[in-house]
């Protein structure tokens, strides 16, 4: 009986291990969500996963968003910027390029340059069934 729950636990550990959301691209919300959780938990481990596997992002996602893990000073201000965000409007869906979809999700962080530069909006597409960010 001991082994089998042994045997149960060390199944169920991964799964209860974490509460990142495994599936983090598989919406423009759940995309946003990973950003703030990263920032709320100065988790930057999946961060690089956001911008496109072909590049074509803006620099301010890439720079800001993608890279964060690889400078403290950096991830310092992601988490100032990042950690308190949130959804703040109704998320649009189009077509990018080569039929692509789109999202363009508002959103609201803490923009060091003051409250009225805090709305924003991020610019995604989808790619073999996840999202990417492209500008903001």
């Amino acid at each position: 009986m001991n082994k089998l729950y042994f045997g149960l636990c060390l199944y169920m550990l991964p799964i209860l291990s974490t509460g990142q959301n495994k599936d983090f691209q598989s919406t423009p919300e759940s995309v946003m969500e990973e950003i703030f959780r990263a920032a709320r938990e100065n988790d930057f481990s999946n961060l690089h996963k956001l911008c496109p596997p072909k590049g074509g992002n803006d620099g301010d996602t890439r720079d800001y968003i993608c890279n964060v893990a690889e400078s403290k000073e950096i991830q310092k201000e992601y988490v100032s910027y990042f950690a308190k965000g949130k959804l703040n409007g109704e998320i649009k869906y189009g077509e990018a390029e080569a039929g692509t979809e789109s999202a363009t999700v508002p959103f609201w962080f803490n923009h060091p340059g003051g409250e009225s530069r805090s709305n924003e909006t991020m610019m995604m597409t989808k790619i073999n069934g996840k999202w990417y960010i492209m500008s903001f």
